[in-house]
């Protein structure tokens, strides 16, 4: 008997010393890795033979393809831009339509797909750009043409499998010099 009242008040003193100030626990957020982000520096990019140009950050890098094609490869956020040019023969519908096909091919995946038009008749360049919110592989994408003799279509891919939350904070940083061509953009 004593053996067993010694074992009670041994396990109520357990069980008293164990509510002390109960602290609430949650579960930590997912940590993602900092990104110290470039100085912005731009500079005229004119390829040879090409009947475009534009301002491009010093930190994109050019990998020349045939046909006035480019890819635009920023290695510090793991993206390439993929630049495709095509000159104009009375078929600016068909590459409007099909580059908007392009971008509503990535709706399976994307929550929200943003159209804002580009309009600015004194540069003659007139567009869309597309920013494309979710887990698509393609955030954003565009074109953009004098609608008479060029047109210029971009894609924007980031090297890893699409998790937006992860890579918003590059995209939005990246999107502003983007938007930088597109605003810089001179035919010839």
């Amino acid at each position: 008997m004593k053996i067993s009242i010694s074992i009670g008040i041994v396990f109520l003193l357990m069980l008293v010393s164990c509510e002390s100030e109960a602290e609430d626990y949650y579960p930590k957020p997912r940590g993602y890795m900092r990104l110290d982000f470039p100085e912005r520096s731009y500079e005229i990019f004119n390829p040879d033979s090409c009947p475009y140009q534009f301002e491009i950050p010093e930190y994109f890098s050019i990998v020349d393809k045939a046909n006035c094609n480019k890819d635009i490869v920023m290695d510090r956020f793991n993206t390439t831009m993929f630049l495709t040019y095509i000159p104009l023969d009375s078929n600016l519908f068909m590459n409007v339509e099909y580059s908007r096909k392009l971008v509503y091919d990535h709706s399976i995946k994307a929550d929200a797909i943003d159209e804002i038009p580009l309009i600015d008749p004194r540069r003659r360049a007139y567009g869309l750009k597309y920013n494309i919110k979710g887990n698509a592989a393609s955030p954003y994408q565009f074109y953009v043409t004098d609608s008479t003799n060029h047109f210029l279509r971009g894609a924007l891919y980031f090297n890893v499998k699409p998790n937006y939350d992860s890579v918003r904070t590059s995209l939005e940083y990246i999107t502003e010099d983007i938007d930088n061509i597109l605003e810089t953009i001179h035919w010839q």
